[in-house]
């Protein structure tokens, strides 16, 4: 695409052709306020510096659009009758543009919440599969078990007095997720 009919107008993808800055992109805008030009077409650039530049035009009136497709997609800028400029009021501007696009970007809303109670982990149990069956037996650090062991429980024997036998292996518990009644399969 040739520049006939932009008379006085830089090629800036020529001026660009390794990419552009977003301090190149407010020198080449502050020109642009300075001048009498109506447009500005600045050089292809990614979709982070194409929102900066859009915004930064939104701040002074100037009317702004994306053109081309993929590797070539460029902002063009059109002077509105609104369009002003104040050196002091641009170069905050500039400012909190970078620094708004310099943070490291914010975690979505979504993923900021407190996970469901859904487990993600990997730790599902099929139908009929005993829950906890390969757990390890609790260490010695464990605290319920430091409690039971200072009232006289000793791995191998029931809980409970000594007279009665109480159960030796604990009750299992089998996963069930169908919704048919317990007595269905």
């Amino acid at each position: 695409m040739g520049l006939l009919g932009k008379k006085g107008q830089v090629d800036l993808r020529a001026k660009y052709s390794t990419g552009i800055t977003m301090g190149q992109v407010a020198e080449e805008v502050k020109t642009f306020l300075l001048g009498s030009q109506e447009t500005l077409n600045l050089p292809p650039m990614d979709k982070r510096t194409r929102k900066m530049v859009h915004d930064l035009a939104n701040k002074f009136d100037i009317k702004s659009k994306s053109i081309g497709a993929g590797e070539q997609r460029r902002p063009v800028l059109y002077r509105t009758k609104k369009t002003t400029y104040r050196e002091a009021a641009f170069e905050q501007a500039v400012m909190r543009i970078k620094r708004q696009y310099s943070r490291p970007s914010q975690p979505s809303k979504q993923s900021r919440q407190k996970p469901s109670g859904r487990n993600d982990a990997g730790t599902s149990y099929r139908d009929g599969e005993v829950i906890g069956a390969s757990a390890p037996e609790l260490g010695s650090g464990n605290r319920g078990r430091n409690m039971l062991e200072k009232m006289g429980w000793s791995t191998g024997t029931p809980l409970g007095a000594s007279d009665n036998q109480g159960i030796l292996h604990p009750v299992s518990q089998t996963m069930k997720r169908t919704r048919a009644g317990l007595g269905q399969g």
